[in-house]
């Protein structure tokens, strides 16, 4: 037990580390996608997710950056994670701010809130997958959000209709069917995960990163 809470507390302080070095160099960019954020219009946060989720271990990908970070005491693991867990937050406590301006029921606010959450997995997930295959995720995403809003909204997601659309069911953007959306957007982000962890394998300096770490700790 003692074991798991040191190693919990571990990853606290990683992750703590890792998000006051990602917030200190993009501190303008992130503050003012937040802002936006606020914004209580799923069109606009879709948006903002995408150029939100694009400005953190996305952008160092893409501009090569990530290596620094593999030699520093993170796992491609801990950095999915930490980015994933940061993004879910950010976009739950901006979400959560502006449904208290409106006068919408619980039950709509919570129903935003987690529309806003698939968003999150289905884009970060895209993007990340993209990264690994050493396509600009930014340009790539944008179009992928395009196409499955696209795709998404032909047709109607009524299965007893004459124009009924399968894929308006699961798209991120139209999320015809609220479960089944969740479901696909977990999948993606899952698929992305063992993508980025499993390509070239985890990173050499996992463990004497850790070590150290530790000892600094």
């Amino acid at each position: 037990m003692s074991d798991y809470k040191s190693s919990f507390t571990l990853e606290l302080k990683k992750m703590d580390v890792y998000l006051e070095k990602e917030l200190t160099e993009k501190t303008g960019r992130i503050a003012i996608l937040m802002l936006i954020l606020l914004l209580p219009s799923f069109f606009v946060k879709e948006f903002a997710i995408l150029f939100l989720s694009s400005s953190l271990l996305i952008y160092d990908i893409r501009h090569q950056n990530a290596e620094l970070l593999y030699s520093l005491p993170f796992s491609k693991k801990e950095l999915f994670n930490f980015n994933l867990i940061f993004l879910c937050l950010a976009v739950f406590a901006t979400s959560a701010f502006g449904e208290i301006l409106l006068g919408n029921t619980i039950i709509e606010k919570l129903d935003f809130i987690l529309r806003s959450l698939i968003l999150i997995f289905s884009i970060f997930g895209i993007q990340i997958i993209l990264s690994e295959f050493n396509v600009d995720a930014v340009v790539f995403s944008f179009i992928a959000v395009i196409f499955d809003a696209i795709l998404g909204n032909f047709g109607t997601p009524d299965i007893n209709s004459s124009n009924f659309n399968p894929y308006s069911l699961i798209s991120f953007s139209k999320q015809g069917n609220l479960a089944m959306s969740l479901v696909f957007s977990i999948l993606i982000c899952f698929i992305s995960y063992l993508v980025y962890t499993r390509k070239d394998g985890e990173n050499h300096h996992e463990s004497f990163g850790s070590n150290k770490f530790k000892q600094t700790n």
